[in-house]
């Protein structure tokens, strides 16, 4: 295996490139989120740092103060200090977080930060010069959405990785994954399935006839005879690392037995802990627990959230089939088939709190289900992606349809089952780009299909559509509620599922989205006016849910704004959300 030092010399490039765009990401943040203060004026913005021995340092970047929400965009290598280009993360950081700000992250946050540094590094200098014809389908799409998250600082701090770690199992890195198999006793095990779901057809997915009779092989040599077990997929760095020592008694009375590797290899996908089986084209991917932190939150699996995923899966599922707009679009989504979670709740107290979200794996349906022959399948994230060559993922899909026309196809497709789900059944979900594929033939968007479920659904239960059908779940248990205030699925007021929508589909995907399309021609005001006049159509064509557009108001003044940015600085005592310009409704003000 090839090791990788971020600060070979033939990597400066690649430093750099990432040293600014921390820098520049990170700034941004800080000012939308007016946690550093700042004096515009027409040509620069300037703003402060303080030295260790107190002393302010003038700092000053070339901004604009968006359409879109009045989010903050700083211009590349704008930035300086003193005058002078700002190219050290480490000064910046001291200077501009360390000396200046309180929280009681504010540590944690810049060693995130630094991790970001040499995890991006390490990526760059292995990204190609334009994606390879061959690998122009979904699944090897998946390995080249390598830029992270567009508006979080560490976008790529995967802590707990080291840059081994980072390089085998890292989706930039196309490395082939073998998965740990191990046997859990059933009175450990709880497994949920979707309807006419069957987990030995699961298996069969993944599992080989000679991968099953070396496993039963192991069972028979070194199980006890008195239990029944279930075969649980394990992520090669989470067996390697904490689970060995966290279960350790589990280990020595055979409630848990090591089965070894499958025979088959797997494919990371963006999200690092879903993987996609290389053999098979038509397998479930799996998302697997794994004990690191990326972005803002842990990528741990909890037990309420796997025995739910089937749950929702079909509620929605069933919601979908029987609504006759979301059929006429051709929605769809990636059912979880199959939920599996140790049970925690079994444990004493001092092993649950290390052990908990440990174990676990998600089934989810492959994006081939919902294809016909002539159709492709692309991260919706992928519109946003410039190749090392500098070309944007979608230049040619542009050239060939003109801005305008793809811009409308695109704005349409993906906007009007998001805004129908949330209008007519009450239901938001979490839809950044990560999440919603776009389904296109010949370049042209067609119809969208939407995935990662099983956490990332909110709504009010008297406020569906139809209340009868909603699923009965798992409950997320008090120690889940303080681990992660943000994370709920039945919320108290219906502002909570607006906000739900509104913050991650438009001032996240759509911003960025909006701010892509910019680049080649399309103005900000001209974008969010064709946003908003697929609302205003769709609420003309549904007169029927009148009082639903004021529940869910769009163009409401009063929508928040999750603040990523303080959370990960002064922690989540409190929760941080804050209002902001609507485009939505300075759209709808001009097309009046």
């Amino acid at each position: 295996m090839k090791q990788v030092s971020y600060l070979d010399k033939e990597q400066r490039t690649a430093f750099d490139e990432v040293t600014e765009r921390i820098i520049r990401q990170t700034m941004e943040s800080l000012l939308f989120e007016e946690i550093i203060s700042i004096v515009p004026n027409e040509k620069e913005w300037s703003f402060t740092g303080k030295t260790v021995d107190g002393n302010i340092v003038e700092y000053s970047c070339e901004a604009a103060e968006k359409w879109s929400f009045g989010r903050v965009k700083i211009v590349k290598n704008s930035i300086k200090r003193k005058a002078e280009p700002c190219t050290s993360l480490y000064v910046f950081l001291e200077e501009v977080i360390q000396n200046q700000l309180a929280g009681a992250h504010t540590t944690s946050f810049i060693h995130e930060l630094l991790e970001t540094l040499a995890k991006d590094t390490q990526s760059k200098e292995f990204q190609p010069a334009r994606i390879p014809d061959q690998d122009q389908h979904y699944e090897a799409l998946e390995s080249h959405m390598v830029d992270g998250h567009p508006y979080h600082p560490s976008y790529k701090s995967r802590l707990g990785f080291s840059l081994k770690d980072n390089y085998a199992y890292g989706p930039e890195f196309n490395q082939e994954v073998s998965l740990q198999w191990i046997a859990v006793s059933e009175m450990w095990a709880d497994v949920s399935l979707s309807d006419e779901e069957s987990l030995d057809e699961i298996y069969k997915q993944h599992l080989t006839e000679e991968d099953r009779l070396k496993f039963n092989l192991v069972i028979k040599e070194k199980g006890s005879n008195d239990k029944k077990y279930v075969f649980f997929p394990v992520h090669p760095w989470q067996w390697e690392h904490p689970m060995q020592s966290i279960f350790v008694q589990h280990l020595r009375d055979k409630d848990i037995l090591h089965l070894g590797t499958s025979s088959s290899p797997y494919r990371a996908q963006q999200s690092i802990r879903t993987l996609a089986h290389r053999g098979n084209a038509a397998a479930a991917y799996i998302k697997l627990a794994l004990s690191i932190t990326n972005t803002s939150t842990s990528r741990i699996l909890a037990h309420h959230t796997t025995q739910n995923a089937p749950r929702i899966s079909d509620w929605l599922s069933k919601i979908i089939q029987n609504d006759r707009l979301l059929q006429q679009e051709r929605v769809h989504i990636l059912k979880e088939v199959m939920g599996m979670s140790f049970r925690y709740d079994q444990l004493s107290p001092i092993q649950y709190r290390s052990a908990y979200g440990m174990l676990g794996a998600i089934y989810r349906e492959n994006v081939s289900t919902y294809l016909d022959e002539q159709e492709e399948a692309w991260p919706l994230n992928a519109l946003l992606l410039t190749q090392k060559n500098g070309v944007p993922f979608i230049q040619a899909a542009i050239e060939q349809y003109g801005v305008d026309k793809w811009s409308d196809a695109l704005i349409r497709t993906v906007t009007l089952p998001i805004i129908h789900l949330l209008y007519a059944h009450g239901i938001a979900l979490e839809s950044h780009a990560q999440n919603i594929i776009l389904v296109v033939e010949n370049h042209f968007p067609k119809s969208i299909i939407l995935k990662d479920l099983h956490d990332s659904v909110r709504y009010v239960p008297d406020k569906l559509l139809q209340p009868d059908w909603a699923p009965k779940l798992n409950p997320e248990p008090e120690t889940h509620r303080k681990f992660n205030r943000y994370s709920f699925i039945q919320a108290e007021a219906v502002s909570e599922v607006r906000d739900y929508t509104y913050d991650a589909f438009f001032f996240i995907c759509m911003t960025d989205i909006c701010l892509t399309f910019e680049k080649f021609g399309l103005s900000e005001a001209d974008f969010w006016r064709k946003c908003t006049a697929t609302i205003l159509s769709y609420q003309q064509d549904h007169p029927e849910f009148k009082d639903r557009f004021e529940m869910f108001d769009l163009f409401g003044e009063d929508a928040l704004i999750e603040e990523m940015t303080k959370r990960r600085i002064y922690g989540d005592s409190e929760l941080y959300f804050r209002k902001v310009k609507n485009p939505l409704l300075r759209a709808r003000d001009a097309l009046a």
